[in-house]
């Protein structure tokens, strides 16, 4: 298998670098905060034994995830470990060598990496930069191939911050439809709109299409590594499953009950990660402006991450080694994502970016 880069960066960097300026997940709640949202939750969770769970998951949390969609039942809810898992185990269950496969791009590696390391051939749909970071649909017409069988979509979309219009979206949804091909959704920020509509989920409007979340971005609850695929496509569901037992087989209880908790609180959750992606969002925009020299972005629509545009420096990649080496602030660049070497991803989601920020303005400007 090839290496998934940003991983193998993160692995390297994220656990000691000073300031994390790059995370895609926002500052993360502790187990008191999970707790104290429900006021039984705290004896029921020391109380609870430590075996197996349910492959599919708990019903309860099936039914708090279902509640995130419109016309979605429990019985199409299928919960992992992460958001990780699920697009590896849908990759193998719909994927063959020689399929070929659609993905918006730039975007998170995996979406990309699992379906060629299964031996499919991925064209890049390109979100554009100039276009505020919409892919054009006209496009679609170019890459489609008989052999077609996937089209990737993740929007709200990391690393840009890009959110899909509308009508893009639904012309998007419209071209697989009328070809018989599938769509798979990675959601994971969903609902974290901060300048634009949320848009349906996939699943919503599709009975084939499948659908990604998390508890990682929009609750700041990554470490309980909880994510889901969601589909009405019964006998497609039963394949992921099938996958699933040869990967993680069941999730932690700790982290299935914690997270049943908090999404029956989502809309408190969602709202503190909003809060703190809209201040820094401004606070960016004002940094940029200050440093314009050296830096330019377009403003991101939704999510917890947006692309920086460094004009002053050859290398991305390079300066990013040098910048964590001799600051210990931690940038990702770009071409861990299918970006340019000149972008950096930023990440809006934790109250210590303008301290980085404060660290990267000096280092710009000596």
């Amino acid at each position: 298998m090839r290496p998934f880069l940003l991983e193998r960066y993160l692995s390297k960097h994220e656990f000691s670098a000073r300031l994390i300026a790059c995370a895609s997940d926002p500052d993360t709640l502790r187990l008191n905060d999970v707790l104290a949202l429900d006021p039984e939750a705290t004896n029921q969770f020391m109380a609870m034994t430590l075996g197996y769970t349910e492959t599919k998951g708990a019903l309860a949390l099936r039914e708090a995830i279902a509640g995130l969609y419109q016309g979605i039942t429990a019985d199409d809810v299928l919960v992992h470990v992460g958001a990780q898992e699920p697009i590896y185990a849908f990759m193998r269950a719909t994927l063959a060598p020689g399929d070929h496969v659609i993905c918006i791009s730039p975007t998170y590696q995996s979406l990309t990496l699992v379906a060629e390391n299964i031996g499919a051939e991925v064209a890049r749909w390109e979100a554009r930069e100039e276009a505020d970071w919409q892919p054009d649909v006209a496009d679609l017409e170019r890459l489609v191939k008989p052999n077609t069988k996937l089209l990737v979509l993740n929007t709200p979309q990391n690393p840009t911050g890009g959110l899909l219009t509308g009508d893009r979206f639904a012309a998007a949804m419209d071209f697989a439809a009328s070809r018989g091909i599938r769509v798979l959704g990675d959601e994971v920020y969903r609902g974290l709109e901060h300048a634009g509509p949320r848009l349906p989920s996939v699943v919503e409007l599709s009975d084939r299409a499948v659908s990604l979340g998390a508890m990682a971005k929009v609750y700041g609850l990554a470490g309980l590594r909880i994510g889901w695929a969601v589909t009405r496509d019964r006998a497609l569901l039963e394949q992921l499953e099938i996958v699933k037992d040869y990967l993680s087989i069941c999730a932690p209880g700790p982290s299935v009950f914690l997270a049943t908790v908090a999404l029956r609180h989502a809309d408190l959750l969602r709202a503190r990660t909003l809060s703190t992606v809209r201040k820094n969002v401004e606070i960016v925009d004002r940094f940029i402006g200050q440093h314009a020299r050296h830096l330019a972005w377009r403003r991101p629509l939704a999510g917890t991450t947006a692309l920086m545009r460094l004009t002053s420096v050859p290398s991305a990649t390079a300066f990013c080694e040098e910048l964590v080496t001799r600051t210990g602030v931690l940038l990702a660049p770009g071409p861990l994502f299918g970006a340019s070497d000149s972008h950096v991803r930023v990440g809006l989601g934790r109250a210590s970016l303008p301290e980085a920020l404060t660290v990267l303005g000096d280092w710009l400007e000596r």
